[in-house]
């Protein structure tokens, strides 16, 4: 037994569709094998999901109301649709749902039996919601009770049965094996941990310490495998199965390898800033004033440490949200009262260097110019009036 959680939605109508029609246009006649309600007094599927939406209504904080869970058996397993009634509701009580909406379905269209509940989350009598926190360990830990109790064979969950799953493949999921259908790469086997522990050390013994990522891609080919990009991360494998990079638990050359591809994604961070070629900052300002020997290369180090803070800083998004920005009375953005003006950085950098190496300077030539303009002006004599300012008469 295992069970499976879909993710959550706010239309009980397009769910209860779905459990009787499927996705294609013609069900099969031996999809719906049976249909049981809880707290809902009607077998009709549509009056069902009609009497749950009115529920939730009382609770719009909810915004995703409806809860898909799905019970399966293994294809050696047939058990009846008494027996699946009965583990269904055993399997609401004990999550702390026996009270709670719920509209239950058995299906025989797949070679493993299986049924399916549509819940609602909202109590109809106290309309508070139902919390989902934790609910992947809870529903993994009631299937494990219920296997024994029943004598069904328990299917554990990898991220939280460790010492079960270690022996254990892990297949893809339903996003996978569907992108598997349209071509991509996704349809291969996770191996289990023990199989990844193993290639693992076999391939930290056949490197030392002074391997690189050639020497560990050229040791996986060796063996007919190959690393690959996988989201975020590397994976090793062949067409058949693969393996998470962190899942090996390789010692050596795998830090290297590591290592090489993180300085990949931190030169990749500094790769495109989008700085035109007319923009200068700290670092064009202080190599122009090392060639003039104003500055040493402590002065240069330091600046691009700034300049690449500075860059991390322009990529990050923005975190301002609409409650945050003030309003004027014309309902333009307002600056708030309490923000200081900042200057730019760069600005504020050449002004200080300036500051600091030209202001004597400045001064001097201000002073030896004023001087030679005095000593430039010609003698004045007091008895001659011709070339003195005369004050009109005011009538």
């Amino acid at each position: 037994m295992l069970a499976k959680i879909a993710p959550g939605s706010a239309d009980f109508h397009a769910l209860g569709r779905y459990l009787v029609n499927g996705k294609g246009a013609a069900p099969s006649p031996d999809r719906v094998q049976w249909v049981m309600t809880h707290n809902l007094g009607t077998d009709d599927v549509d009056l069902a999901a009609k009497y749950m939406a009115a529920t939730a209504a009382s609770a719009p904080r909810c915004k995703k109301p409806v809860y898909h869970l799905m019970v399966a058996w293994h294809e050696r397993e047939k058990p009846s649709a008494e027996v699946q009634q009965e583990i269904a509701l055993k399997t609401l009580q004990m999550a702390g749902l026996a009270d709670y909406q719920a509209l239950i379905m058995g299906h025989g269209d797949t070679p493993h039996r299986h049924f399916h509940v549509m819940l609602n989350r909202v109590h109809p009598d106290t309309s508070k919601a139902w919390k989902t926190t934790e609910d992947y360990r809870k529903f993994d830990r009631i299937m494990r009770q219920l296997s024994d109790e029943y004598g069904f064979e328990y299917v554990p969950a990898h991220q939280f049965n460790a010492d079960l799953t270690d022996e254990l493949q892990q297949l893809p999921d339903s996003k996978a094996h569907r992108a598997s259908k349209r071509g991509a790469n996704t349809g291969r086997v996770k191996w289990s941990k023990a199989a990844a522990r193993e290639m693992g050390e076999h391939l930290s013994e056949t490197l030392d310490r002074a391997g690189g990522a050639a020497d560990l891609e050229h040791a996986a080919a060796s063996l007919g495998l190959q690393f690959e990009a996988k989201g975020r991360g590397y994976v090793l494998g062949n067409a058949d199965g693969y393996a998470t990079l962190s899942s090996l638990g390789l010692k050596k050359s795998a830090q290297g390898y590591q290592r090489a591809h993180a300085k990949q994604a931190e030169l990749a961070i500094f790769k495109d800033t989008g700085r035109s070629w007319f923009d200068i900052d700290k670092v064009d300002i202080t190599r122009a004033f090392m060639a003039w020997g104003v500055t040493d290369k402590d002065d240069l180090v330091a600046a691009i440490k700034d300049a690449q803070a500075e860059r991390i800083a322009r990529m990050k998004p923005a975190t301002r949200t609409a409650l945050s920005t003030l309003v004027d009375a014309v309902g333009k953005p307002a600056r708030p009262l309490n923000r200081r003006r900042v200057e730019k950085p760069t600005k504020t950098y050449l002004q200080n260097i300036i500051a600091a190496q030209t202001n004597r300077a400045a001064i001097e030539r201000r002073r030896m110019m004023v001087a030679h303009r005095r000593r430039a002006l010609p003698a004045l004599d007091p008895d001659d009036t011709s070339s003195a300012d005369k004050t009109p008469e005011r009538n």
